[in-house]
């Protein structure tokens, strides 16, 4: 689907009932189980999305006041 529209795909989970039911229970499921697989996934997709916030470029123009000079 990231392909059809033309983004970057971030990461992938799979459907699990784990993740519900951990969830559901108060413990997500990187807390519940840190070094599973599932939460592999969730801290795989974390670390690709800082690195894509990362590399864009940084919009500062609004930092700045607008400056505008008039011939008069």
């Amino acid at each position: 689907m990231a392909a059809e529209f033309g983004v970057t795909l971030l990461g992938e989970l799979p459907l699990d009932v784990r993740i519900r039911e951990q969830a559901d229970g108060g413990h997500p499921t990187v807390a519940a189980e840190p070094g599973g697989a599932l939460a592999r996934g969730y801290i795989d997709a974390a670390r690709h999305a800082a690195a894509a916030l990362a590399r864009r470029a940084r919009d500062r123009s609004t930092l700045f006041p607008k400056i505008v000079v008039e011939d008069t």
